[in-house]
C-alpha cells in the first residue's frame, strides 16, 4: 500500500496546486519511483489512499498502462496512517503481511530483503530505519528489536540502543489490523500498544548508506533532484518490469526545470503544474545576498516597481520561491523587434525614474537598499576589473603597456561619483527585465544600492546584449534626460552628460564581466557579447567627443 493522502503543508504553496506524491523527481513523479520500488520486488497489486487533491492522483494512476493494478481508497476526510489501513483492511488482509510505503518519501528500499527479514523473524512489524539526526525518535537495539518509538520506551530499558528515524516504509503482519479501530488514528499508537504487550514484536530494518529523503520542504525537494534532469533514472521504467501491463508512462503532471544562461552561481528552477508555475532560487552557502534579495523585493513590491511576489522563504537553506514572471524578457523583445520593444523600453525608463524618486524613503523603509554605495572606490574597482579581465585577461595586453590608463580611470571615477546619488538597480539591463502581461518586471535586484544618477540609464540604453540602433538609443536617452532633469532640478543636457560618462564606466565593467565569466568561469557564451560591448564603448566615446564640455563629462 502507498499512503498518498497527506497535505504536504511544508511545501505550500506548491502543494496547494499538486499533491506531494506527484511532485517531480527528475523527469518522473515521486509516485512513479515508489511504484518502481514495488516493481523491482515483483509486487503488482497496490492499494493507494488519497485525500488532498486526490482527484489528480486518481486521474494520473488511471492514465498508466497498468492502471488495473491499483485499488484506490479515496478519503472524504483525512484518516491518518492508522485510519488509512483500516479503510484498506479487506485488501490488506488478503495476505499474511503487507508492505507499506509513505507516498511522500524518496527511498532506495530493497523490499525483497525487508520482506525476507520480516518473515524470518515472525515480527508483527519490521520498520525501515534511517539515520536522520534532526528527527531520530526510534531506539533500536543491536539485535534489531525496537526499544522505543516516538519517545515512548516499551522494550528492555537496560539494553543499549541506537537512535534512528522511521522512514515511512515497512512490512506489517495483518495481525496489526486487529489493533486498529475505525476512524482517524496513527500507525504509531497501535505499534506502541502491541509492543507493551510483546516487547519483541517490532523490529528495525537498518542498512547504512541507504538513500532516503522525505522531500518535505522546497530545499529538500531541490536537493533530491538528480544532477541531470533530462536523464530518466530508469529505475523500473517503462512500465512492465513486474510482469503486468507494459507501455509508456503518461506525461508527468508537474515539471521541475533548471533555468540556465545567467552569470551567477545561484541555481534557478521553474516548477510547473497544469495551471500554475513558480520560480525557485537556490543560493550557494557562501552567498551573502539572500536576505537582501528578500527585503529589497518586498520594498520594490510595496512601491509597485515590478519585483515578483515572494511565495516562500527558506532562510537557513537560502532558498526562495517567487512568482514566475515567465520566459519573455526585454532581451527577447528587443532581439525580435526593436520597434515592438520600444513601448517596453519606455516603461523601463519610467520605472527607473520612479525608483530614483523614492531614494529618501528607502532609508527608513528598506535600509538594506541603501547600505552600500557605488562610490569612487567601487567605481575604481570596476575599471580595475576591466583592466584585469578584459585588457590583460582577454586581450592579453601587457600590464606595463596600459599603466597610463590608471590616471584616466581615476578621473572618470571622480566625475561619475560626483553625480547625484540615487537608488540604482546596479544591473539594469535587458536580461534582468521581464515583460509579463504587458508590464515591466524586475529580477536580480539584490545588488541595489546608492549610486550615480546616470548609471542605470546607461546600463539600459547602451546594453551590449541587444542592439537597439543609434536612433532608438538617442530617443531613450532624451526621454530619460528630460524626465529625470525635471524630477531633480537639472538641465536635460546635464543629465545626458551624466548618462554618457556613466556609460563609459558601465561598459568597461560589462566587458570585464564578460572576460571573467568567459575565461575564469568557463561560461564561454559570454565572450560572444564582447564585440557589441566594444562597439557601444566606441559609440559612447564618440557621443562624448561631440558634446560641449561640462563638469559631468
Amino acid at each position: 500500500m502507498i499512503l498518498a493522502a497527506g497535505y504536504g503543508t511544508r511545501l505550500a504553496p506548491i502543494t496547494d496546486h499538486i499533491p506531494k506524491p506527484l511532485l517531480p523527481v527528475g523527469d518522473r513523479p515521486l509516485l512513479d519511483r515508489i511504484i518502481a520500488s514495488f516493481d523491482r520486488a515483483g509486487v503488482y497489486e497496490l492499494a493507494v489512499n488519497t485525500h488532498h487533491l486526490g482527484d489528480q492522483i486518481i486521474e494520473y494512476l488511471g492514465q498508466r498502462p497498468d492502471a488495473d493494478r491499483f485499488t484506490l481508497f479515496p478519503e472524504t476526510e483525512i484518516m491518518g496512517t492508522g485510519g488509512a489501513l483500516d479503510g484498506a483492511r479487506e485488501f490488506l488482509s488478503r495476505g499474511d503481511f503487507f508492505l507499506l510505503h509513505n507516498g511522500d518519501v524518496l527511498c532506495e528500499v530493497d523490499f525483497v530483503a525487508l520482506a525476507t527479514e520480516h518473515q524470518s523473524s515472525g515480527a508483527l512489524a519490521t520498520i525501515l530505519l534511517v539515520d536522520w539526526p534532526d528527527v531520530n525518535s526510534v531506539v533500536m537495539a543491536e539485535d534489531g528489536r525496537a526499544l522505543s518509538i516516538a519517545g515512548q520506551p516499551v522494550g528492555a530499558a537496560d539494553l543499549p540502543g541506537r537512535r534512528l528515524t522511521y522512514a515511512g516504509v515497512g512490512a506489517f503482519s495483518t495481525r496489526l489490523l486487529d489493533e486498529i479501530g475505525p476512524g482517524f488514528s496513527s500507525l504509531i499508537d497501535p505499534l506502541i500498544k502491541a509492543m507493551k504487550a510483546d516487547p519483541d514484536c517490532v523490529r528495525g530494518f537498518h542498512r547504512p548508506g541507504i538513500r532516503w529523503d522525505d522531500l518535505g520542504t522546497l530545499p529538500r525537494l531541490l536537493l533530491g533532484q538528480p544532477e541531470s534532469l533530462s536523464r530518466d533514472l530508469r529505475e523500473g521504467f517503462p512500465v512492465g518490469s513486474s510482469g503486468g501491463a507494459s507501455g509508456v508512462l503518461p506525461v508527468s503532471p508537474a515539471r521541475l526545470e533548471r533555468i540556465t544562461g545567467h552569470g551567477s552561481d545561484r541555481r534557478f528552477w521553474r516548477i510547473q503544474t497544469r495551471n500554475w508555475s513558480a520560480v525557485a532560487m537556490q543560493n550557494p552557502p557562501e552567498d551573502s545576498e539572500f536576505r537582501r534579495q528578500v527585503e529589497i523585493g518586498e520594498f520594490l513590491r510595496a512601491h509597485d516597481l515590478g519585483a515578483p511576489e515572494t511565495l516562500s522563504v527558506h532562510e537557513d537553506e537560502q532558498v526562495l520561491l517567487t512568482e514566475d514572471l515567465g520566459s519573455v524578457r526585454l532581451y527577447e523583445k528587443a532581439t525580435d523587434s526593436a520597434v515592438e520593444a520600444a513601448p517596453f523600453y519606455d516603461q523601463a525608463v519610467d520605472n527607473l525614474l520612479r525608483l530614483q524618486t523614492i531614494t529618501e524613503r528607502a532609508a527608513s523603509e528598506c535600509p538594506l537598499a541603501v547600505d552600500r554605495s557605488l562610490d569612487h572606490a567601487a567605481l575604481r574597482w570596476e575599471t580595475g576589473y576591466f583592466r584585469d579581465h578584459f585588457l590583460t585577461g582577454h586581450l592579453n595586453l601587457l600590464p606595463e603597456s596600459i599603466e597610463g590608463l590608471d590616471a584616466e580611470f581615476e578621473t572618470l571615477a571622480t566625475v561619475v561619483a560626483s553625480q547625484p546619488q540615487v537608488l540604482i538597480h546596479r544591473d539594469f539591463q535587458a536580461q534582468n527585465i521581464h515583460v509579463t502581461a504587458g508590464a515591466i518586471r524586475l529580477v536580480d535586484f539584490q545588488g541595489m544600492r546608492l549610486g550615480p544618477l546616470g548609471y542605470d540609464a546607461a546600463s539600459l540604453i547602451f546594453d551590449p546584449y541587444v542592439d537597439l540602433g543609434p536612433e532608438e538609443r538617442s530617443r531613450l536617452l532624451d526621454r530619460f534626460a528630460g524626465r529625470s532633469g525635471s524630477a531633480f532640478g537639472l538641465q536635460s543636457h546635464e543629465v545626458r552628460a551624466m548618462v554618457l560618462s556613466a556609460a563609459l564606466q558601465r561598459l568597461m565593467q560589462a566587458l570585464g564581466a564578460f572576460g571573467f565569466l568567459g575565461h575564469v568561469k568557463q561560461k564561454h557564451e559570454f565572450l560572444t557579447h564582447i564585440p557589441a560591448g566594444v562597439a557601444r564603448l566606441d559609440e559612447v566615446q564618440e557621443l562624448i567627443d561631440n558634446c560641449e564640455p561640462n563638469r559631468w563629462l
